[in-house]
């Protein structure tokens, strides 16, 4: 459909652009507050562009028009709600980051000094693994689209585009982040209005209205099936997700100036235009009536009988998400590598940049792999999920001991992950809904409950 050459002079073209763009926030990167948290200064217009793109992940970008697809409105419902959720949440507990970590570089590391190292370790490990696993599903994400076109070796150009995001990411840490990713989300909500200007005409009398049911024809917000199916465990790993983000705490930290909520109240109405977009292309694709073979990929089908150029729109707005998320949770990553186990400053933004190449690196070979969506995103989310409530009790209460949270999370994160693996190997969504049931309820009423026994025996 495209050529390979076209595809690799647009790369060079787009990465070349980005690299001259990353040289304005150079001087940010000579020093650790600056590479780290951007001197504390980051505006709030940019930190909510910077969070919208770092939250609308690959699955985010695919899912959604899956959930409006074959789900209808309800499961974009439940897909969208929850997210939403979450960013409020966040905006109210930056009152108690700042308040609890006013100088902060990582959450982690305040984690370490008020309760212990090994409890700031499996902190750290989550968070980690939280960043991880957004960068997972988003170059998977990738590397489906770019099969799809059939330009020839995918594992090229995936490369090539995790190379060229961790060439000019390097330059200032989370300025360069901030600045790169407020102008990918601003092209992002444009080209998307082009998609569905240049789709329109695709679709069979415009009878939109008559495919919101999806597929299935659900039309029952509470319908069973679906709640099992997906509902009530995307709202829990969603609802967890801006607290247990490494990447929205560093963005926090950049700004610290006495109102942080606010980018994640604009953020929150900012992303729902944004993720609705991205939904619109899955009802689009139901409304055209063409034959959809895959329904994780339905609007690539769609884009495809509009046009190449079409297709070429799609793969522009995913390459800016993909570029977005290994920048923003690169460098969230490359933080806490950099902060929590380097002693000497001067070597901080060194050990950030190396950081941020090997991460770069691993999820290249991640990608490689071509694994289902879906798999991904739960199996990191049930380790969230378990610290969930913690956190916000850590943050907001001194109700927990070091025992008690370390003793909990040993118990409980690895009994709840082989729960939820064990649902999705088997296709049995039932045992995904225990294991993240089990993480948000029972984790912490462990915890509460060896914290209490801890300071009645004075330990």
């Amino acid at each position: 459909m495209i050529e390979l050459s076209y595809v690799l002079l647009f790369i060079l073209a787009y990465f070349a652009v980005f690299y001259m763009i990353s040289l304005a926030t150079t001087s940010y990167g000579t020093t650790k507050s600056g590479y780290l948290v951007a001197n504390r200064n980051a505006g709030v217009f940019e930190s909510t562009l910077g969070m919208i793109g770092c939250w609308l992940t690959g699955l985010g970008f695919l899912a959604s028009g899956q959930q409006f697809f074959v789900n209808g409105w309800v499961g974009y419902f439940w897909f969208t709600f929850p997210q939403i959720v979450g960013l409020l949440i966040f905006a109210y507990l930056t009152f108690y980051v700042n308040q609890r970590v006013p100088q902060g570089y990582t959450t982690s590391s305040w984690i370490s000094k008020e309760y212990g190292m090994s409890v700031g370790t499996i902190f750290q490990i989550v968070f980690i693994l939280a960043c991880f696993g957004n960068l997972a599903t988003t170059f998977t994400a990738l590397f489906k689209y770019i099969k799809f076109i059939d330009v020839g070796n995918t594992a090229l150009i995936t490369g090539l585009i995790v190379a060229g995001t961790a060439l000019y990411g390097i330059k200032g840490g989370i300025k360069t982040s901030l600045t790169t990713s407020s102008i990918q989300t601003l092209l992002n909500i444009v080209l998307a209005f082009v998609l569905i200007y240049l789709g329109w005409d695709l679709i069979d009398n415009k009878v939109i209205l008559d495919h919101l049911t999806g597929t299935k024809n659900i039309s029952n917000i509470i319908d069973p099936g679906l709640m099992m199916a997906f509902g009530i465990t995307a709202m829990l790993v969603f609802v967890t997700g801006p607290l247990m983000s490494a990447t929205h705490h560093q963005k926090n930290y950049a700004q610290q100036n006495n109102s942080p909520w606010k980018t994640w109240a604009w953020g929150a109405p900012g992303y729902l235009l944004v993720q609705t977009l991205m939904a619109f292309f899955g009802i689009m694709a139901l409304a055209w009536g063409g034959p959809v073979t895959d329904p994780s990929i339905s609007q690539l089908f769609f884009f495809k009988a509009v046009g190449t150029g079409a297709i070429v729109i799609f793969g522009v707005i995913l390459l800016n998400i993909a570029c977005v998320i290994i920048d923003a949770h690169g460098n969230a990553i490359a933080s806490i590598i950099a902060h929590d186990f380097v002693k000497d400053e001067k070597n901080s933004v060194l050990v950030a940049r190396i950081s941020m190449v090997a991460v770069a690196f691993i999820v290249w070979l991640i990608a490689l792999q071509n694994f289902d969506l879906t798999k991904i995103f739960f199996t990191y989310g049930i380790l969230r999920v378990n610290l969930f409530i913690i956190l916000i009790l850590i943050l907001t209460t001194a109700w927990l001991t070091r025992r008690g949270i370390l003793w909990s999370t040993v118990v409980m994160l690895p009994l709840t992950t082989a729960l939820g693996l064990y649902g999705l190997i088997d296709s049995q969504p039932i045992y995904n809904i225990v294991a993240a049931i089990t993480a948000f309820v029972m984790t912490p009423l462990l915890a509460l409950l060896m914290s209490k026994l801890n300071k009645s025996q004075n330990l």
